[in-house]
């Protein structure tokens, strides 16, 4: 019974390394490899390890590390919700928790995933909210990274715009690359954190030449 488990969940799990990124076919990413849902993951773990590294954080990380591993879980058998669906944020919670308790069933950790994952959701511990803080910054540092790869279409992703509500001209006077309209939009989540609100200006405005040899690297180079 163990093993079957252990079987089951890494076989739902797998299903994420196959699961693009919608929110990055949604605005055409011109590139024939795009971001899946398990590198996602990749991509916050290694953020959160590096801005641990810096900030000498006080926090569980093993508790950050083990929600943000965990976190697109329920998206194994849920659709990935990107701002142009009409999904209130409590719809999505409750959605997420039935998928989630379908994945992690019989498992002898299921009260502890489904709770760690839950506490993720509502952002209602410290962790939780670093962790959800780690999920968009990763999305914003991607966006930014596929601009500077010359994948990312400005007036494409101009057209979310429509789903800014309030904030659209703001965002649009402040957006001069196509990534910018993604940080902007992002920007509030990370006001109330020294940390976020410092990394997220710095990565909007990332100079191309200062990280030119990181970005032009070849595999096996020394």
């Amino acid at each position: 019974m163990k093993n079957d488990n252990i079987i089951r969940f890494y076989m739902f799990a797998s299903r994420l390394k196959n699961v693009i990124r919608k929110g990055w076919i949604e605005i055409g990413i011109a590139s024939d490899r795009i971001e899946s849902d398990a590198e996602h993951v990749y991509g916050t773990l290694i953020l959160a390890i590096a801005i641990n590294s810096e900030y000498k954080l006080d926090l569980d990380m093993y508790k950050v590390l083990k929600m943000l591993i965990l976190h697109e879980t329920e998206e194994i058998l849920m659709t990935d919700y990107t701002i142009r669906d009409t999904i209130t944020r409590e719809e999505k919670i409750s959605t997420g928790k039935k998928c989630v308790a379908k994945v992690v069933s019989g498992m002898a950790e299921e009260k502890e995933i489904k709770d760690l994952l839950y506490e993720f959701s509502t952002r209602s511990t410290p962790e939780a909210v670093f962790a959800h803080l780690i999920d968009k910054i990763e999305c914003d540092f991607q966006a930014k990274l596929y601009d500077l790869a010359g994948v990312m279409d400005y007036n494409k992703t101009r057209e979310d715009l429509v789903y800014y509500g309030d904030r659209a001209d703001e965002i649009d006077s402040k957006s001069h690359n196509a990534s910018d309209f993604w940080i902007e939009y992002d920007r509030p989540k990370y006001d109330n954190d020294d940390i976020f609100k410092t990394l997220i200006e710095d990565i909007k405005n990332i100079d191309v030449n200062k990280y030119k040899e990181i970005m032009n690297a070849s595999i096996g180079e020394k």
